[in-house]
């Protein structure tokens, strides 16, 4: 069950602004100034998902399933990264902090980079991910 976000289903006459960098703000009309329309009186929300907007203005946005679990599933682990697969792709992944320098960083990119390549030979070669 999704969490309510919002008091009710409502509707409210709002201006839009599409800024160039991709920020959308929605603003009430004045004539709707003083409602309030957010769940649990904090003032407001949080709310991750996807916006899409058409070339005409039109925008919808869906928030993201809540406790779906990740969209990643961790096949394995280095000391400093991972191999990941979604639903589409396999992730390839490794972190290095700064601190340790160029040259053990170098070494250590060699080395676990030998240790996701070994890790995928052990992989069948009709292997569908």
């Amino acid at each position: 069950m999704k969490n309510r976000v919002f008091i009710g289903n409502l509707q409210m006459e709002t201006q839009t602004v599409f800024t160039e960098n991709g920020n959308i703000n929605i603003y009430p009309c004045a004539f709707e100034q003083g409602q309030h329309i957010v769940c649990g009186g904090g003032g407001e929300v949080s709310q991750k998902g996807r916006m899409v907007t058409e070339d005409d203005g039109t925008s919808r946005f869906t928030p993201y399933a809540k406790d779906s679990g990740s969209r990643y599933t961790t096949l394995f682990r280095t000391a400093h990264g991972e191999v990941k697969e979604t639903l589409g792709s396999v992730i390839f992944q490794l972190r290095f902090p700064k601190r340790l320098g160029k040259a053990l960083i170098e070494a250590l990119y060699r080395d676990e980079a030998e240790q996701q390549a070994a890790f995928i030979k052990t992989r069948k070669t009709e292997t569908q991910w």
